[in-house]
């Protein structure tokens, strides 16, 4: 299931970097959950949170396809990935999709957030994921089943930490769910407001450019965020090569 599929273009992933980029939040998951047993939550907590991010930009190039695999291969990595953030990968994808295809209209639930002040971002965040599901099953009916299925996998996921906390009184599990959660309340600004607010030539954006030079997915979410509203295919470890080498967007493309 795993094998590359060949397509056309030049920003592909080489097969390490394909590797890489699959194996890495499933290692930072086993480092948290070392780090989280033998109690050493001054690093185990830093750890669920790139785990979260690794989940994202993971599953975020599943949304596009743009890992190299194939279609069944990068369907089954929405599920697992957002399974990571607690969430629907495949009501994500209706969502996301929706984003780019009608960016920032008056039915663009996920870009919704760019229209806010920052007082709402704040207030609406920890809401604005939860409601997000309902808008996903709105847009695609048709993927209702398997958007309801992935939800119920989270749910029990939930109700598993609650209950290994009191049979046991371990918090791996619950600390785990909070830094999930606080990711999710703030994606709204880090994924959506950011990005649409802070103009391509903004000096944070472009200081953004160079660092995100390292794995830095919230730094790309808004460094890159028009050049993958144009270029979408380009996996996220490709963007800042891509950045070099391709046609600067216009500011309203995205």
């Amino acid at each position: 299931m795993w094998t590359t599929k060949k397509t056309k273009g030049q920003y592909e992933l080489t097969r390490v970097q394909q590797v890489i980029e699959i194996a890495r939040p499933w290692v930072l998951l086993a480092l948290y959950l070392v780090l989280a047993l033998n109690q050493i939550w001054w690093l185990a907590i830093p750890v669920a949170f790139g785990t979260c991010l690794a989940a994202f930009v993971q599953l975020h190039d599943s949304i596009h396809q743009s890992l190299g695999l194939t279609k069944k291969s990068h369907s089954l990595l929405v599920t697992l990935s957002a399974l990571l953030l607690l969430k629907s990968g495949h009501a994500l994808k209706v969502t996301h999709l929706r984003h780019h295809g009608q960016c920032l209209s008056d039915d663009d639930p996920e870009g919704e957030p760019a229209k806010w002040t920052l007082k709402e971002i704040f207030l609406n965040g920890p809401y604005h994921i939860f409601m997000l599901r309902f808008a996903s099953l709105r847009i695609a009916p048709a993927t209702k089943n398997k958007q309801l299925f992935e939800t119920g996998i989270t749910l029990l996921l939930l109700i598993s930490f609650v209950v290994l906390f009191l049979l046991t009184g371990s918090v791996v599990g619950l600390v785990y769910w909070g830094v999930a959660f606080v990711l999710s309340a703030l994606m709204p600004l880090w994924a959506s407001y950011i990005p649409h607010k802070m103009a391509s030539r903004n000096p944070a954006r472009l200081a953004g450019v160079k660092a995100a030079q390292f794995w830095t997915p919230i730094i790309s979410s808004f460094a890159f965020h028009h050049l993958h509203h144009t270029y979408p295919k380009v996996p996220t470890a490709l963007l800042p090569k891509a950045a070099n080498e391709l046609p600067e967007p216009e500011e309203h493309d995205h």
